[in-house]
């Protein structure tokens, strides 16, 4: 019985522990205005997808290739 305990102790602090480092490492919610980088994106759907976004050609492309004032990124956790 005595080691029933101990056992049932040891197994809630390890979840503790695991909670609080999963919490610990998560990213924070973006800021408006924050600054993202240079992220790549794959190929548009389209060559109209590529005209809409200023580009060349309808072919990978960063943040810095699309030419407008301002760039709205709306980023959803899925998780």
């Amino acid at each position: 019985m005595k080691y029933r305990k101990l056992a049932a102790v040891l197994v809630c602090s390890m979840v503790l522990v695991f909670a609080y480092c999963l919490a610990a490492s998560a990213e924070a919610e973006p800021k408006v205005g924050q600054s993202v980088g240079n992220v790549k994106f794959g190929k548009p759907l389209s060559d109209e997808d590529a005209k809409y976004l200023g580009l060349d050609k309808a072919a990978e492309f960063t943040l810095k290739d699309i030419k407008a004032p301002y760039v709205f990124i709306e980023s959803m956790n899925t998780t």
